[in-house]
Order: structure tokens, then sequence, then C-alpha cells
């Protein structure tokens, strides 16, 4: 999936969660929301959609470039998703600190042999391993 794929599935995703919220707030308001007591004006109501839209078409396109998004599901759930994403990593970045990787301990070199060695003849065994004897 190219960047431009991903920005477009992403804003598709972003689009229709709004879609959804706005339906949900008409429902709730019996008209449009901003024209209620109470509700926010039609103006910090459309920069606040289009900063939604922005977000999850911008972290959409980042998952893209990256190369984690699959297809156009995948970037469509990342659009709709994408506050959630975002609250996530924020909250992983400041509740973890930084990973760092354990010393690397030098492997244990076997001691040389001190005996002289010795002639070793291989035993033959059955299947249920019990020995038939030595060759």
């Amino acid at each position: 999936m190219t960047v431009l794929e991903g920005c477009l599935w992403g804003l598709l995703g972003a689009a229709l969660i709004e879609g959804l919220d706005l339906y949900t707030a008409i429902h709730t308001t019996d008209g449009w929301p901003w024209q209620k007591k109470g509700e926010p004006a039609f103006a910090p109501y459309a920069v606040a959609v289009i900063i939604r839209l922005g977000v999850g078409m911008g972290l959409t396109a980042a998952f893209a470039a990256s190369g984690q998004v699959a297809g156009p599901l995948a970037a469509l759930t990342i659009g709709i998703a994408a506050p959630k994403i975002l609250q996530q990593l924020a909250k992983q970045g400041l509740s973890h600190p930084a990973v760092t990787a354990p010393p690397v301990e030098p492997a244990a070199v076997p001691a040389p042999a001190t005996s002289s060695p010795q002639l070793v003849t291989p035993e033959m065994t059955t299947n249920q391993g019990g020995q038939i004897g030595a060759l």
C-alpha cells in the first residue's frame, strides 16, 4: 500500500467515525448540535472535525510509510482509532522508561582435556532405547 492510499483510507475512516458522532449528536439534540444551548458553536465544532480528520489521515500515513499497513481495512481502522492509538502511545511513552539491552557476557571457553583421548565405540540401540551391543 502506498502512503497516498493509506492517507485516503485513513481519512475515510476518520470521516466515518465523525459522521457517526454527528448522527448521534443530531438524534440526541433533535437538530444540529451547534444550534442547541450548551453545545459548542459551529466554528469550534468544524475545527474539531478538521483536526480529527487530520489526525486520522496523518497517523495512517505514518503507519503506511513504515510498512505497518497490510491493506485498506487496516488503514481504515487506523483512521477510525487514531485518537485512541495516540492516547495509548502517549501513555506508554510517559509511563515506561526506555528499554536498554542487558550487557553481553563472554561465553565460557571449555578447559583443555588433561587425560589422553580414549577410543569410543558407537553402540546400537533399539527404537525403545534398549542396548543391542557394541560395533
